[in-house]
């Protein structure tokens, strides 16, 4: 018995040696551990006539079209109040002509091109129909509040290979929750 402990313990030394756990090692392994949580609500909103298109902006930043979105409160009625307001407020959507229900929460780990690092995401889905679509949407693309908008389709998302590069994961969620 004493023969295999001694066998055992020469081999771990000679992996060990081989296989340097170095201190830039573990730097690199505490700061993938200690990476914040980015909490993000996202508004599908629907032009409530039942064709399944979506309401996009575009961020220029990313180079991207992303659903309305915000960071997310964590407490879901406060957090949906909140993006009920930021509707009105962004999209000049009055409360009264959105109906506006949670439908999911998933995480998601993705590399963000705008940062250019890992981030982690925990999204809040909400879905929000109109009911009353103003004259000016009713295109494929229009201009709301400086902001260039259009309607999609998810399939059309997964077509579009800067959205499904960028935001793969969210449009999965939707589809998944639809």
């Amino acid at each position: 018995m004493a023969v295999w402990f001694v066998c055992f313990g020469l081999y771990n030394a000679v992996c060990s040696i081989r296989n340097r756990y170095t201190d830039e090692d573990l730097y690199k392994d505490v700061k993938a551990m200690n990476r914040p949580l980015r909490r993000s609500s996202i508004i599908a909103v629907t032009d409530g006539d039942g064709s399944n298109r979506y309401l996009l902006y575009h961020d220029a930043n990313w180079g991207c079209d992303f659903f309305p979105n915000r960071a997310a409160t964590g407490d879901v009625e406060a957090d949906m109040a909140n993006a009920a307001r930021y509707l009105t407020v962004e999209f000049g959507i009055p409360e009264s002509d959105v109906e506006l229900k949670p439908v999911g929460m998933a995480e998601s780990t993705k590399y963000s091109t705008e940062h250019h690092e890992q981030r982690d995401y925990v999204y809040q889905l909400y879905r929000a129909s109109l009911r009353a679509v103003p004259d000016g949407w009713r295109g494929d693309r229009f201009s709301v509040r400086g902001k260039d908008c259009r309607w999609m389709t998810l399939d059309e998302m997964l077509a579009d290979g800067r959205i499904n590069e960028i935001n793969h994961d969210v449009v999965a969620l939707v589809r998944q929750s639809a």
